[in-house]
């Protein structure tokens, strides 16, 4: 329980001045903060660097799943998350730790499929519907990246655009609305009352070696 506090109590550190840079307004008083440490995963910026390493990421998946349905080996998937997610200043740990959301642990037994290198459910919309497919791995991670830049910033993605929804979200209300992981709740998954706060949950296990 110490360790899980300190974790919280870090993130809530790096998240605070990444959201201010966005705009956002911030009034923090110790005992609310208290109890939402108390009751639910802090809610982190969806852009900042890595908490984790590379390694935590990997075992944590390789603890839940030793063989993950991949067209790439699972140590070079979690290599293109920090390698994409670092260049557009996205979180690459909590990127992954929604991919493993998503797919459950790369198990998948929805309508996507891992020949598909969809690791978040691009264009899926339930009823058999596949949604989109990239190329390789590397591609289907910057799909999601860039998908999450279109929710969380202005500017437009650093590489050329491979996400097929990505104008969109620019469309639409959506667009450069979420500053957090919990921002995502009714954006990228509807209703999705608790999307973001099971990405964050699976965070904070990865960062505790559970």
């Amino acid at each position: 329980m110490l360790k899980k506090l300190v974790f919280m109590l870090l993130a809530m550190l790096l998240t605070v001045p990444m959201a201010e840079a966005a705009g956002g307004t911030f009034n923090y008083d110790l005992p609310s903060l208290s109890i939402r440490l108390r009751t639910v995963p802090l809610a982190l910026s969806i852009m900042g660097p890595a908490m984790a390493t590379q390694e935590q990421c990997l075992q944590y998946l390789l603890r839940r799943n030793p063989l993950p349905l991949l067209t790439v080996s699972p140590r070079q998937l979690v290599a293109y998350y920090y390698e994409e997610a670092t260049r557009e200043g996205i979180r690459p740990d909590v990127a992954f730790a929604q991919a493993l959301h998503e797919t459950g642990n790369f198990r998948y037994g929805g309508d996507v499929v891992p020949l598909q290198n969809n690791y978040c459910g691009l264009g899926t919309t339930g009823g058999g519907v596949k949604g989109a497919w990239f190329e390789t791995a590397q591609i289907g991670v910057r799909a999601q990246i860039q998908h999450l830049v279109a929710y969380t910033a202005t500017r437009r993605p650093v590489t050329d655009i491979v996400d097929p929804r990505y104008e969109l979200v620019r469309r639409s209300a959506n667009f450069a609305q979420a500053v957090s992981w919990t921002d995502l709740n009714g954006r990228w998954a509807v209703p999705g009352t608790t999307y973001g706060q099971k990405i964050m949950t699976i965070h904070q296990r990865i960062l505790g070696g559970e």
